[in-house]
């Protein structure tokens, strides 16, 4: 039988004979309790050495006692959490990747990370070590102020420069203490201990089977807490969710990088090889064949990158979709084209005054933690800047079948309407004349000569071949505004994992005519809602998953330059004031979007997103499409059948609400709509607003090309006037909607698609029409609110450096979207109120969950907090 054996260190004070100025930590001794009570629980025999206590001596005798004790199967815990350091060593030239000794700052003196290496080599094979140090180390030579020209240093600093400017406490050494030690101690007690090891390298003789978790990088600082230090805290509430008691020291540490990033956690495993100790959660005591060793592993003593390796269909269905953040950069100068991005971005594009970042190895959900440090790094640098990130990430359930079209499966989704027993349930049911009535006004469209449109599709792309693609498809003008790709080619990639998003939406849109032989016999005839529109596809993204704002733009742009008059958009995500200005372009170019009001789901792994209607079409100059079912009842499975809800179906459902963003919304009918398919012609499972947004967008370009010559004998398509377009085709649409539902402002906005009968409503007169509020305009509303109410903030009365207020605000309203304690307030909330926002903020319960939320950035925290 196994025994466990622990020793738990944690220094609060430290001799100030030795270190001389070294501020005292709030949290370390709190770390080291924590970590024997939990030992204790595990069923190890432990040991605590607290401040004064925790000698050199008094730890290495105790670790030679227990490398004595333990026989093999047997594991030994050790905790460290107090300051850290470094001392430059003079190994030989053998040992160019270990010029400088990790050192435990001891009461009376540092400990040498030799040292500990010695130690462990006393331990017999077939014992396991598992270390947690929350400390730090920081080189004992004053490092070079940032340049400007590495990005990655500018991060560094600026991660620095917002800690101290926060009052964290950082677990290093002061560098001016370091170079005291150092000048005092040196040659008279760290150069006789490392003379002692100049030749051995550092793991040399390790043959138990050793694993470190650790707080940081070597070249980075972690931080002191009121309660305990952020690396000990995150392990606290990992141990509380029942999802981990199986976890690995691998998957441990992955999980805490995805809580917080900066400074990043740190894992080293060495010496003997215990297959049974890398698959087991670390800590346990008794494991299988725990004595069983295989072989014997060297340290990676590189810097440790976050593991994000997933498969292409994991990347986009795994419930946590893994992406890097990438950020923006827009100046009021010219950026210098000396820049690099260094060890920890890739720069993705430079243009002038503008410059799109990836930030290696941080979790999008902490894009605007690294986005307030470069900016203020920037600022110390003299540069005047604004950076934003630019991704939003949607995550979808772990199973490919909560997509809009499931490729196992070309039957309906059988939670949903229609099923086969119903009397019109076939592929194409959407078109006829009791749903959609696309059919009937493709008709009436056909008979009027020279009738035209063009149509913009921001989607995934489309797969070249598929028998339903648009007849007009505009393959000279299509484009792709992915980074790295060709950008001539808007063209999906079957294997992502997304069956082609784009193809099934594009269909929908504008596809072509079929047979019976490829709808399993069921329908003949235009798929697509306005099949004679010229289409252009333009790529802005790898997944529906993945909304950039910078690609949304740039496609605006494209599409006022191509003539489109329609935008379709089955995609959704968080607002930016370049998305903003980019909808606000196309509005007044006469340009009616479309756009998905999203997504959510009600059972599997949790809420996943807000149910509410998201950006864009949150903008009143935004069509919202939202979803209604074959029945016409709201998309959503509170109108289910009995029999059917009870199914525990883990399909999506639509989103809508709250009633400030459904005043410009109107559905189309979802789910079980066709799907084009790269497995089957089609699929009879096409969901969420993704198959709404099409059908939408379809009435709209069929009324444009109905009514083109009307609209331009009223000027509507005169410079300053194509508003006016916009809102004529939409007064037709909403005014023709079905409003039969009782409550159909709150689910539909404007009610339910009629595209025949909006043939049939004549061309709005001026006087009717009312200009839509700018998107900027009421974004910025939003972001004011806010940021007036942080102003009024101690982090914003104080002279200290700081973000500006309307980023702080910005950032808000993303982690109302981001981390899911907030959706229900995101999904109620009128953001245009500013009482009710004030309101909300200020409340406890959500004070509390700013503090708890593992996105939220310091300045974030600080502005909500301290009044």
């Amino acid at each position: 039988m196994s025994k466990g054996y622990s020793l738990h260190i944690g220094l609060n004070n430290i001799d100030p004979a030795n270190y001389p100025g070294v501020p005292d930590l709030n949290a370390a001794v709190n770390d080291a309790v924590f970590w024997e009570s939990y030992a204790k629980k595990l069923g190890y025999e432990t040991k605590s050495l607290h401040n004064k206590s925790a000698t050199d001596k008094a730890v290495l005798d105790t670790l030679n006692g227990y490398a004595a004790k333990l026989k093999p199967g047997d594991i030994f815990l050790l905790t460290y959490a107090g300051h850290g350091s470094q001392i430059p060593n003079e190994k030989g030239n053998d040992f160019a990747d270990e010029k400088n000794d990790q050192t435990w700052c001891l009461y009376n003196r540092e400990l040498l990370d030799d040292e500990l290496f010695e130690a462990f080599s006393q331990f017999k094979e077939g014992t396991r070590i598992i270390i947690v140090s929350d400390s730090c180390h920081s080189g004992t030579m004053a490092k070079a102020l940032p340049d400007g020209s590495d990005l990655s240093d500018l991060l560094a600093d600026g991660l620095d420069r917002a800690s101290a400017s926060r009052g964290l406490r950082s677990r290093k050494l002061p560098l001016s203490v370091e170079q005291q030690v150092t000048q005092r101690f040196g040659k008279t007690v760290y150069q006789p201990l490392q003379k002692k090891y100049k030749n051995k390298a550092q793991v040399e003789g390790v043959k138990a089977s050793v694993k470190l978790l650790a707080a940081c990088q070597d070249d980075q600082t972690t931080f002191d807490g009121d309660a305990n230090g952020v690396f000990t805290e995150s392990f606290i509430d990992l141990f509380k969710n029942p999802k981990f008691k199986k976890a690995t020291a691998e998957t441990l540490i992955d999980e805490i990088r995805e809580r917080y990033y900066f400074p990043r956690p740190n894992f080293f495993q060495y010496g003997g090889i215990i297959p049974s100790f890398d698959r087991s959660f670390p800590f346990l005591i008794e494991i299988p064949d725990a004595d069983k060793v295989t072989g014997t592993r060297d340290p990676d003593l590189s810097p440790s990158k976050v593991s994000r390796s997933l498969t292409a269909e994991e990347q986009w269905d795994d419930v946590k979709v893994k992406r890097n953040a990438q950020l923006l950069i827009e100046t009021t100068t010219p950026l210098s084209d000396k820049l690099v991005g260094g060890k920890d971005i890739e720069i993705l594009e430079q243009k002038g005054n503008s410059l799109a970042i990836e930030l290696l190895n941080t979790p999008h959900e902490h894009a605007w933690t690294a986005a307030h440090a470069l900016q203020q790094a920037l600022k110390a640098q003299g540069v005047d800047a604004t950076v934003e990130p630019t991704l939003s990430v949607s995550p979808a359930q772990d199973k490919r079948a909560t997509r809009e079209g499931d490729i196992n499966n070309p039957d309906f989704i059988k939670e949903w309407p229609p099923t086969h027993g119903d009397t019109t349930g076939r592929i194409g049911w959407h078109l006829d004349d009791e749903h959609s009535q696309l059919g009937k006004a493709q008709k009436e469209v056909l008979s009027k000569p020279g009738a035209h449109v063009r149509i913009a599709h921001f989607d995934t792309g489309y797969i070249a071949g598929h028998i339903g693609l648009p007849e007009k498809l505009d393959l000279v003008n299509q484009r792709s505004f992915i980074n790295k790709e060709d950008a001539s080619q808007a063209i999906d990639k079957a294997d992502s994992g997304q069956d082609g998003h784009g193809l099934g939406t594009i269909t929908l849109l504008a596809g072509k005519k079929v047979t019976k032989s490829d709808t399993f016999d069921e329908y003949e005839g235009y798929i697509g809602g306005m099949p004679f529109a010229d289409v252009i596809p333009m790529r802005i993204s790898e997944s529906v998953v993945i909304l950039n704002d910078k690609n949304f733009s740039e496609a605006i742009d494209y599409a006022i330059e191509k003539g489109c008059e329609v935008i379709t958009m089955s995609m959704a995500g968080k607002p930016s004031n370049r998305m903003a200005r980019a909808v606000n372009k196309a509005y007044e170019a006469g340009i009616v979007l479309v756009s998905a009001a999203s997504n959510c789901w009600y059972k599997g792994t949790g809420a996943l997103l807000p149910k509410c209607v998201m950006y864009p079409a949150a903008f009143e100059r935004v069509i919202a499409a939202t979803g209604a079912m074959y029945d016409h009842n709201p998309y959503d499975v509170k109108f289910l059948k009995a029999e059917q809800r009870a199914i525990g179906t883990q399909y999506m459902q639509g989103s809508w609400g709250p009633a400030s963003r459904m005043s410009r919304a109107l559905a189309a009918y979802t789910p079980n709509t066709p799907w084009a398919s790269t497995h089957h012609a089609f699929l009879r499972s096409g969901g969420g607003t993704s198959s709404a947004t099409p059908q939408v967008a379809a009435a709209a370009a069929i009324y444009i090309a109905y009514h083109r010559e009307e609209m331009e004998q009223k000027g509507y398509y005169q410079e300053g006037r194509k508003w006016m377009k916009v809102e004529a085709v939409r007064n037709a649409l909403y005014e023709s909607a079905n409003r039969d539902f009782a409550e159909w402002e709150k689910y539909y906005g404007n009610g339910i698609l009629r595209a025949y009968d909006a043939l049939q409503v004549p061309v709005a007169d001026e006087s009717k029409l009312e200009k839509a509020p700018s998107a900027e305009s009421s974004l910025f509303g939003v972001v004011e609110t806010i940021g007036s109410f942080f102003k009024r903030r101690k982090l914003f009365r104080s002279t200290a450096p700081k973000p500006p207020e309307e980023a702080v605000a910005m950032e808000l309203v993303h982690l109302l979207q981001t981390d899911p304690r907030f959706f229900e307030t995101f999904s109620t909330l009128d953001l245009s109120d500013p009482a009710a926002v004030e309101k909300v903020i200020e409340t406890e319960e959500f004070k509390n969950k700013i503090q708890q939320s593992p996105y939220a950035s310091g300045y974030l925290k600080e502005a909500v907090l301290m009044e």
